[in-house]
Formats: structure tokens, sequence, C-alpha cells
């Protein structure tokens, strides 16, 4: 690392430097890039949220809240419900990530936006926090918890940790402490707390289930909490969490002793700015060979019937997905042999590709089994630097085309355009806003910095739908 680094102070341990960070960022200090990237990530969390909201899995969880919970007046976005502040923070969170739409960071393998933004969202509600502060606060949560994934990766990943669950609940705990106005002795001690509610494991790869759905929303949840902790001195939290002995490092990745190493692969740029979006609604992982793959098609001009093979070159953390079935929309997502067969018939994948009717067509199921997915050594070798496939397609004539994908598209290096990113948040609200309603969200994150609250924006992602209950 070198002295770059935006919050790291050499007398101090990364724990502590990073709640010093969170406890003093301004938004007004930042760089046009990260305050244009903080914008960005937070309007494509908004638009997961509301894409998601409807899922069985989310409407069951809300239902059981229901339940247990006395009510609220905190907006739940994409909805007409409102209810208590911490399930109304875990619905979101749920939402943002039940379709595969919400961000990420490689470096980190984690999905940063859909526990820290509905953290912000919640939490910044009650307190009616200035639209400055949230994305204040977004940006500390973002650079907490992908610089601990950043260490974290990909050792945590190889021991059955997902980072997501395991350090996104820290970066939430961040988050909502920078909103409280925590000095950085507080702050530290809500991300101790957090630290231990620190969870997630990636057995849903072998034993099945869509567990992973729920993930980011035990993350945000637990973080405002324990934010609200700290806040109020109930408990003391750890100090040095992330680098003490079994502390985060320690426990989830097995890095022991730590060694000195300085979360954060990028030190002069923030984590929200070195974070990508997401073009495709599936696992990210998938991404690079889908942009090959679409790639070759548009190129060569042939059609799904021509094709004999399709052959994968990828890196190992992608492998657990070489071969996983599409028997629900949840598994669809993660499938390589699905993807990449609806991408070769199709051209395109979006949510209709993960629907009953294109999971059950004849011929896109008879595709998947000219999928064939491994290792690739050069692909291994670049990542996590790079995300990368290699993609070759032989037809029945016997020619054969490829290409090597060295980034997908939405990374840093090939970011999707504001149009772009525009046009996928009004496809994720589309049938759930209005056109208009659609314009003036966008327009009123894009001017969010200004606004003296960030209360009229998230009640007008819930107010259409209190007058389409009411109508």
């Amino acid at each position: 690392m070198t002295n770059e680094c935006k919050w790291l102070v050499a007398s101090e341990s990364p724990t502590a430097a990073l709640a010093r960070f969170s406890h003093s960022l301004d938004f007004a200090s930042l760089t046009d890039r990260e305050k244009r990237a903080a914008k960005r990530h937070f309007l494509d969390s908004l638009g997961a949220c509301v894409a998601g909201i409807d899922q069985p899995l989310v409407r069951g969880a809300a239902s059981l809240l229901d339940t247990l919970t006395g009510g609220g007046n905190v907006p739940v976005a994409g909805s007409g419900r409102r209810t208590d502040l911490l399930s109304a923070v875990y619905l979101m969170a749920a939402s943002c990530h039940a379709l595969e739409l919400d961000d990420g960071n490689r470096e980190g393998s984690i999905h940063p936006g859909t526990v820290i933004v509905p953290a912000v969202l919640g939490l910044g509600y009650q307190l009616r926090a200035s639209g400055a502060a949230a994305l204040s606060a977004v940006v500390a949560g973002y650079e907490v918890a992908v610089s601990l994934a950043e260490v974290l990766h990909p050792h945590a990943s190889r021991r059955g940790f997902q980072t997501t669950g395991v350090v996104g609940v820290v970066g939430a705990a961040a988050a909502a402490a920078r909103l409280l106005s925590l000095d950085a002795t507080r702050v530290e001690k809500a991300m101790g707390i957090a630290a231990s509610s620190g969870a997630g494991l990636f057995a849903y790869l072998t034993g099945g289930g869509n567990i992973k759905k729920l993930h980011p929303a035990h993350a945000a949840r637990e973080g405002v909490f324990a934010a609200l902790l700290a806040a109020r001195d109930v408990v003391d939290g750890p100090k040095a969490v992330a680098e003490t002995t079994a502390g985060l490092f320690h426990a989830f990745g097995g890095i022991h002793p730590w060694t000195g190493a300085i979360p954060g692969q990028c030190p002069a740029v923030l984590a929200i700015a070195r974070s990508y979006t997401k073009p495709y609604p599936c696992c990210r992982h998938i991404h690079p060979a889908i942009d090959g793959l679409l790639s070759l098609r548009e190129k060569h001009r042939f059609h799904a019937d021509e094709v004999a093979s399709v052959e994968i070159g990828t890196y190992a953390a992608a492998m657990p997905h070489a071969t996983l079935g599409w028997e629900s929309l949840t598994t669809a997502q993660l499938s390589f042999p699905f993807v990449m067969a609806a991408a070769l018939r199709t051209g395109t994948i979006d949510l209709e590709t993960f629907s009953e009717r294109m999971r059950a067509d004849p011929a896109l199921i008879a595709d998947t089994a000219k999928v064939r997915v491994q290792l690739d050594q050069e692909c291994c070798a670049s990542y996590p630097q790079q995300g990368p496939a290699r993609v070759a397609v032989t037809l029945h004539d016997g020619s054969r085309h490829a290409i090597y994908v060295a980034d997908p598209r939405g990374c840093p290096e090939l970011p999707m355009s504001d149009t772009e990113l525009f046009e996928k948040f009004r496809m994720m609200a589309r049938g759930r806003l209005s056109p208009a309603a659609v314009d003036d969200i966008i327009e009123h994150v894009w001017t969010l910095d200004t606004a003296p609250s960030l209360r009229p924006l998230v009640d007008s992602l819930s107010t259409p739908f209190l007058q389409k209950a009411s109508a």
C-alpha cells in the first residue's frame, strides 16, 4: 500500500482508521468521480429494491414480520408497506438482492449496495437525514465493507463464507453510525458489535436453498442495530475487530497472524468508485462469458441451432456455478449452463430470461447440453485483479470462433454509461412506478446532495403503492 490511502494513518489499526474515516467523511470533500459514483450506486440499489419487493421470499418474510412486530412508519421502498425501522431495513435489503440486480465489488467478492443502501434508507428516513448525510453514510459503508472484504477474499470464500454477510454487517454499522453522528470511538465500537453478527455460508451452492437472498437482510438489520446499541452505550464492541486475534481476518479468513496488509486494492480511489454495476440480472461470475458469447454471436451471425458446443474457460471462484440447475428463478440466475444457453438462443439476458416459460423452453434446455465450463489458467492467474472468461463456439460445420474477455461490462474500467444506468432503473421500476415518477426519482437522486431531507425521496418510492391500496 502507499500513503495515498484516503483513510490510513500509520499509527492506527485498520479498524480504527476506517472508523475515523467514516466519522469524518464529508460528501463535499469527495472528488467528482466519487460523488457521481455514490449517486449511481444509490440509484442502482433503489431500483433493485423496487424490482425485488414482490418476490415470494420477500413477501413471505414480510408476512412473518407482520406477526412479530408492532408496526411503524418507516417505508419499505417499492411497496405501500410501512413498518418498524429494523424490519424495513431487512425487507429492503432482501428485495435489493432478490433478483441478482444489485451491484458489487470484484476484489472483495461482495455486494455492498444491497446491505448499505437499505440501512441508510431506513435509518436516514427515521432521522430525517439530509441528502448529503445519506450519501456520506453510503460512501462510508462501502469503504468499510469493501476494504475488509478485499482482505478476506478469496480466503473466506474458500472456507465457505460469503463476504456480503460477513463484513457487510460491519459496513452497515459504519454507515448507520455516520448517520447517527457518532464519534470515531463509538463508530469503532459499533463495528466491533456488528462483527459478532457477521455470517453467511456458501452451502446453498451444494446443498440448495435460497437463503443467499437473506444474507444482506441479516447484515443490514444487524448493522443498524449495532450502531444503535453503540449510540446508547448498551454494549461495548471489541477494538481492532478486523485484525485482532479471533477477529474478522482470523476467524473468517484464517489470516493469522495478521501481516499488516492494509485493506483496499486501490487506496487512492474510494471503494464506491471501484465497484461495479450489473448489466445482466444474474451471477456476476457469469457476466464476462455472456459478454464474450454475445460479441461472437453478433460478429459471426450464427444461430443457436448452428452451434455444436460452447466452451467456457473461467477461474476457480466461478466453478461452483458450472453445473447448477435451473429449477427455480434463484438457481437459474446462478447457473452457467442455463444463462449461457439463454444468451446463445435469445441474444440477451434480462429478467424475462428467468421466467417459468423460459426455464421450460425445450430448445433452450437442449442448448444447455452444449455448454461446457472448465478452469482456464490465464483466467485463474488474472482473478481477482480482473474478472475474465474465455469463450469458444464451435459450429456444426466445423468452424470455430473464440474470444478472451478480460473484464465484464459494468466494471470501473468498462462502466455502464449514465444513460444505460437510467434505462436499467426504468426496467427495474417498470410496472411498479409510472414513467413520470421514475424520471422524478432519477432527477431527485442526481441532486440528492442538495436535498435538505432524504424523506421526500423515500416517500416517493412508497406513496404510489399506498395510493393504489386505498383506491
